[in-house]
């Protein structure tokens, strides 16, 4: 249980110091005060608090140190704070002989134990971390549609509003004293998110909101911001290393609405980040230089971790390298292409890929620090497959780090812009706009609202420009849109998105790169008939081709016989130039080999078979099939096996699970061989026709045999009239995969004196 301490004025410096809303409103402060929204239900005004709190505040404490807390709502209806220390202690806290109550402009400024008393808590060894502090409203737990805040000027005094539907908090405060109990320490208190009301005053410069905060990033930086007179009536304000990202990848947009189904993307700054979601944390002042670079935190469960102040390194991308998708270097299908690089730093990179003859591929996205794995589709910068063949683009890369934006949600108008500039890389956090060295100090921002209606249409109080992505001042125009004026608020239930970072050093490298295609074909299997009655052979000759444009080189080819033929011999003819056979591998039905094909280059393989047995008898698909090897794109024989070309099956159905796979690289041959007497009935033949075909085709049927059409099938049937053999074909017009090829031998009729003299 925490331990309770009440200060007595005397034992206080009258220079004082308190972390919250003085330091956001100190004594001679410009425009209206903003009040704190707190209020964490889901009903009433999502639109413009998406990530509602209770006010919520961290702090980080050492052992023996001892945190303050107080606030002007506290006590009033339902208004009290709750502190909730890193392993997980919540306590609630009420009004007790004023401890804890802010009562006034006059209290607020001299601050605790001058001003006020506050609620005090000392820290022990096993709460040191960071503390979660949260200051209740006077509406309490309750739900409620107030969100009109009191006409107050930030440096006047003011009424804390004590309604029982009342949301808004106007002061609060959490400190740290050291651990002798002698001085103030500031740079210990930030919040994530901060949800704010202001008077709705969009026509006065005067009542706009004047602030200043410091961001800290993840990568260990800090930023001065400056709100500058914007007016959100009822507003959100956070930064992240990403804006309204989708995955966690940065769009670089400004968003059309502030609706939650808008905001999906957007990763909640409530909760822990992950490896691509960074929350900076918003600090009332400058970061204290004790801050360590991790923390035992209570964020949304006790004993977590949560990172402070980092050592920065300043960005840089190494190691880049291109492989393919399936695992080849420098080599690349229209599967696509594994880019890889080392971050030195976690941040936002840019690479760009300048393609011939076409735009350049610009390609953002959110890096780890270390090892970084992105896809490429292989398009040029307008969307469009880069032609196969070899390119050496000089490739460049840079890597952002402390990438700050600033989504303000619902912000109606910004007339003055933002202000926000990188602090120098020192625990001092000097501002110094003499430092010329853009990595210590620059003011640059960037936006991008062309997705807002009316942007840059002239009476919309549109941006100007409605996209800035070289970058602007924000000392001069730090993302200026609306106007102090009743209508045409350009911000208005929009999601507007400025941004800043530091840009490492543009880097170029060469990079050797193949896009491989090659059309690969069976283009035909032509069984030879002539020694089938003689000798029981069929000798098939298979027509492998590379329409390329690529060469193909390792390409498996697979042959296989059906049942009751026997390879007897194999070999090649017609061989192209450059086309090389290698790791051939024969068996009794089968026959494999790796074929180097280049572009226009063929081979014929021919494999002789025998049978043994009767001559009627049907060899059904016989299989011949040319498969791509990995990272080399086949028109029509892709598949989408992660483990690469495995099937020619497969590959033909261009990644579908299911279906036939019509193309190319596959084609199958029947042959139906009979022998019968002259005018006797042949066996019916039956041909189905293949998917990938329009009609049935054949060559000219022997006399007395007809075909007959149904269901997708033609069967030839009759009886031969004459002897001797014949030969015919069957197949699909059009087809790229079957065909069916038919030898009859009629043999003439016995005669009456041949029966006699046999009997």
């Amino acid at each position: 249980m925490f331990s309770i301490v009440f200060f007595f004025l005397s034992f206080f410096y009258k220079n004082t110091f308190a972390e919250g809303s003085k330091d956001l409103y100190p004594s001679g402060a410009q425009g209206n005060r903003a009040f704190l929204y707190a209020n964490t239900d889901n009903i009433n005004y999502t639109d413009r608090f998406p990530f509602k709190t209770r006010g919520a505040h961290f702090v980080y404490a050492k052992a023996n140190e001892t945190i303050a807390v107080a606030s002007s709502a506290i006590g009033v209806n339902g208004g009290r704070i709750i502190v909730t220390s890193p392993d997980g202690v919540a306590v609630t806290y009420n009004v007790n002989a004023g401890v804890g109550l802010i009562p006034n402009r006059a209290a607020e400024l001299s601050g605790p134990g001058v001003g006020y008393t506050p609620i005090s808590i000392t820290v022990t060894t096993a709460q040191e971390g960071v503390w979660k502090v949260e200051f209740l409203a006077p509406v309490g737990s309750g739900n409620s549609n107030d969100i009109t805040a009191p006409d107050v000027l930030a440096n006047a005094n003011w009424t804390q509003p004590t309604g029982t539907d009342k949301n808004y908090i106007a002061a609060w405060d959490v400190s740290i004293r050291n651990m002798s109990g002698t001085t103030w320490l500031t740079g210990r208190v930030y919040t994530n998110v901060l949800n704010l009301g202001i008077k709705d005053n969009f026509t006065n410069s005067a009542k706009g909101f004047y602030v200043t905060n410091y961001v800290l990033t993840e990568d260990g930086r800090a930023y001065r911001i400056q709100t500058n007179g914007n007016n959100g009536y009822a507003f959100t304000f956070f930064s992240n290393n990403n804006g309204f990202a989708v995955n966690g990848v940065a769009t670089y947009k400004s968003l059309n609405a502030s609706t939650q189904a808008a905001l999906a993307g957007l990763h909640d700054p409530r909760t822990l980040d992950d490896a691509l979601n960074k929350t900076h944390k918003i600090f009332y002042n400058k970061p204290n230089a004790d801050l360590p670079a991790t923390g035992t935190a209570f964020v949304t469960a006790a004993n977590q971790t949560t990172w402070l102040k980092k050592n920065a390194v300043l960005p840089i991308i190494t190691d880049l390298k291109f492989t393919g998708v399936e695992g080849t270097d420098g080599k690349v299908s229209y599967k696509g292409a594994k880019i890889t690089f080392t971050a030195s730093a976690a941040g936002s990179y840019q690479i760009t890929i300048p393609i011939t003859n076409s735009a350049s591929r610009v390609i953002n996205g959110s890096a780890v620090q270390g090892y970084n794995e992105i896809f490429w589709d292989v398009k040029d910068g307008n969307g469009n497959l880069v032609p196969p063949g070899p390119i050496t683009p000089m490739v460049q890369t840079f890597l952002r780090s402390a990438e700050v934006h600033f989504p303000y949600i619902d912000m109606e108008i910004n007339p003055r812009g933002i202000i926000i500039e990188l602090i120098e890389n020192n625990t001092s956090y000097t501002v110094n706009p003499l430092n010329t060295n853009p990595s210590e100090y620059n003011d640059l921002v960037y936006w991008d609202d062309i997705n807002i209606s009316n942007a840059g249409v002239a009476g919309s109080n549109s941006s100007s420009p409605v996209t800035n992505l070289a970058g602007e001042h924000s000392n001069s125009n730090g993302h200026k849109f609306g106007a102090y004026a009743n209508n045409n608020q350009f911000g208005d239930e929009r999601s507007m998105d400025t941004w800043a970072y530091i840009e490492s050093d543009k880097t170029a490298q060469l990079v050797n790169i193949e896009i491989q295609q090659a059309d690969l074909k069976i283009e035909s299997i032509n069984p030879d008939l002539s020694k089938y009655f003689s000798d029981h052979t069929i000798t098939y000759t298979i027509k492998v081709q590379n329409d390329g444009p690529s060469s193909a080189n390792g390409s498996p080819l697979a042959i296989t016989l059906p049942s009751g033929l026997a390879i007897s011999s194999v070999n090649t003819a017609n061989l192209s130039t450059g086309v090389v056979l290698n790791n051939a591998v024969k068996s009794t039905q089968s026959y494999t080999a790796l074929l180097d094909l280049p572009n226009q280059g063929a081979i014929d393989i021919i494999i002789e078979a025998t049978f043994t047995g009767s001559y009627n008898q049907i060899f059904s698909n016989m299989k011949a099939s040319i498969l791509r090897h990995a990272d080399l794109s086949d028109p029509d024989a892709t598949g989408n096996n992660v483990a690469g070309p495995v099937d020619a099956d497969e590959e033909c159905l261009n990644g579908a699970t299911t279906g036939v796979g019509l193309c190319n690289n596959i084609k199958y041959n029947t042959v139906n061989g009979q022998e019968v007497c002259q005018g006797i009935n042949i066996i019916p033949i039956g041909y189905p026709l293949s998917p990938d075909g329009t009609q049935f085709e054949n060559s000219a049927l022997p006399t007395a045999l007809s075909s007959q059409d149904a269901a997708g099938n033609r069967t030839i049937s009759g009886s031969v009239s004459s002897t001797g053999i014949q030969l015919f074909y069957i197949k699909t017009q059009n087809t790229k995969r079957t065909q069916t090829n038919v030898i009859i031998k009629t043999n003439a009729l016995p005669t009456k004196a041949h029966i006699q003299l046999n009997n």
